[in-house]
């Protein structure tokens, strides 16, 4: 049975909040006031897509380099 498209994307949404939690304590507050953990879920965010993107980047420059010698 196919999945609907709505479901993959909740599955990766899901995940990455999970990752978060996990690794980076936002389960709880760690600041008292609105703005200030605002500001640091915000900051961890940007470090998670930061890698993220980085191991994207290792990954397709890995194929890149598989590619070239198998064309060779």
């Amino acid at each position: 049975m196919k999945q609907s498209p709505n479901l993959d994307l909740f599955q990766v949404l899901e995940r990455t909040f999970g990752l978060l939690r996990l690794h980076h304590g936002l389960g709880k507050a760690r600041y008292l006031g609105l703005e200030r953990n605002k500001t640091r879920v915000q900051l961890i965010a940007m470090s998670h897509n930061l890698k993220t993107g980085m191991n994207i980047f290792k990954e397709m420059q890995r194929l890149k380099s598989l590619r070239d010698y198998y064309i060779q």
